[in-house]
């Protein structure tokens, strides 16, 4: 009996000894040497064409691919309402010196990815390809964005999307995001759509008078980054862009805010799914400069990049509801974003996911955070999620075009760091409260709604139509 005692006790300390052997030093106490990330400098990446243009070419060599992007001060809430879109499609197609079927054909060959991303303020055109056929692709790209094919078959063709097929997408997260779209933008630019005698007058040169105002070299960045002789790259560039000639810039456009309206809004969509998928939150005005930083760290700490963050703990890791409950910070350029929250579970979690959303929305307004929170905060922001972005070369030529064209400069992404550095605890309160406003938020939800109400309580959350007015839309939005 002793020995097997013996054997016991050995057994369990061998068991436990490699947890009496960690380290449970708070990092603030390890004296954890600076990271020392340094951006690369965008000059050296920049390539101002004659005509306008600004190109940023950087190498990267991690694969044998080369990246081109295309970004243009242009999307859907300029012009007139089915402009942009027609322009999407017209660009789907490839340039006009093309039939459909040979662009098609030519992406084919080159096993290429395209893309084409009509935003409300900003459109982007991405095409991936081997490095073989960088300069092949750089020269469709030229084409599609001087002459697209506004003539032709509907595409069907190259879009962007994660969507893969057979997924009813629109029963679904994506259905609950359109659903809380079409009430925040509903009479605005950003969410009008084109009456019949409108698009008439689209297709009747609309779209054309669009394309001609909008993209011109002085109004797009370009991104090109890959394996590839820098140098060669920068030459074969100003050879492929050179040439096209456009009018001035535009006009920056200012768009009307909008107003989420008061009281609260609770939209359901029928789907006959195995849980229910859900959006809550409102329109987020255009943010001072002097603002920023305290809201991304507020957004950090609340629910940002679906990692440690308030939600996601009392959502996930204390309750087991659901996998994800995570903020989304969409800011405006010179219009109207919108602030949401995300998440999902089976029908009998849905009530008591909005309601613990809730909670975490007016405890944040209501209370300061913890040094903790944003000690973490402000490290992930600029040693993780900031280095990110000029991580590789794809990065920072994406980085560097995308703001160049929003800010003329890279002043701002220089001085990010010390301005994430400085805010304070009283800032993060205050913009928990100049931005957060769940007395106005619309909640769209997206699921078996009978099974949802029905569903007995599990820590006594109300029904959703305690949460507002209850509309009914389809499951794509309507």
């Amino acid at each position: 009996m002793m020995a097997r005692a013996g054997v016991l006790i050995a057994t369990l300390s061998l068991v436990a000894s490699p947890a009496a052997g960690q380290d449970y030093t708070h990092p603030k106490a390890m004296g954890l040497p600076a990271p020392g990330f340094e951006r690369p400098d965008p000059d050296r990446l920049r390539l101002a064409l004659d005509n306008g243009l600004v190109v940023y070419v950087a190498e990267d060599d991690r694969a044998p691919l080369v990246t081109l992007t295309a970004f243009v001060a242009a999307g859907s809430g300029h012009g007139e309402p089915g402009e942009a879109a027609v322009l999407g499609e017209a660009l789907r197609r490839g340039p006009s010196s093309m039939s459909g079927s040979a662009f098609r054909e030519a992406l084919s060959d080159m096993a290429a990815a395209y893309s084409v991303a009509v935003g409300r303020e900003e459109t982007e055109i991405t095409l991936d390809v081997p490095a073989e056929d960088a300069w092949r692709a750089l020269g469709l790209l030229s084409a599609v964005l001087r002459q697209p094919a506004f003539s032709g078959s509907a595409s069907g063709g190259p879009g962007r999307t994660s969507q893969a097929e057979g997924i009813d997408w629109a029963s679904s997260i994506a259905g609950a995001i359109a659903a809380f779209d079409s009430r925040l933008y509903e009479g605005h630019a950003f969410g009008r759509s084109a009456t019949a005698a409108q698009m008439e007058a689209v297709n009747g040169g609309g779209a054309q008078r669009f394309h001609r105002s909008y993209f011109v070299p002085s109004n797009v960045t370009l991104a090109v980054a890959g394996d590839f002789d820098v140098a060669e790259a920068r030459r074969r560039t100003t050879s492929a862009f050179s040439s096209w000639n456009g009018g001035d810039r535009p006009d920056p456009v200012t768009f009307p805010a909008v107003s989420t309206s008061v009281p609260r809004r609770v939209v359901t969509a029928e789907a006959a799914k195995l849980q229910g998928w859900i959006v809550i939150g409102h329109e987020l005005p255009v943010v001072p400069r002097e603002e920023r930083a305290a809201l991304e760290v507020m957004d950090y700490i609340l629910g940002a990049y679906h990692l440690d963050s308030r939600l996601f703990r009392e959502s996930r890791e204390l309750r087991g509801l659901t996998n994800d409950n995570s903020s989304f910070l969409e800011p405006g350029l010179r219009g109207p974003g919108a602030y949401t929250f995300r998440t999902y579970g089976r029908p009998e979690t849905v009530r008591l996911l909005v309601e613990v959303t809730f909670r975490e929305l007016d405890k944040i307004r209501s209370s300061e955070a913890t040094g903790d929170e944003i000690f973490v905060a402000k490290g992930a922001l600029v040693d993780g999620i900031y280095a990110s972005r000029y991580a590789t070369g794809i990065d920072a030529a994406g980085s560097y075009a995308r703001e160049w064209l929003r800010e003329g400069s890279h002043d701002w992404s220089a001085s990010y760091p010390d301005r994430i550095r400085a805010v304070t605890l009283e800032q993060v309160q205050a913009a928990a409260r100049s931005y957060i406003h769940p007395d106005r938020m619309i909640i769209s939800v997206v699921g078996p709604l009978e099974e949802i109400r029905a569903s007995p309580m599990i820590e006594s959350e109300p029904q959703l139509n305690a949460w507002g007015r209850v509309e009914r839309a389809d499951a794509g939005g309507r």
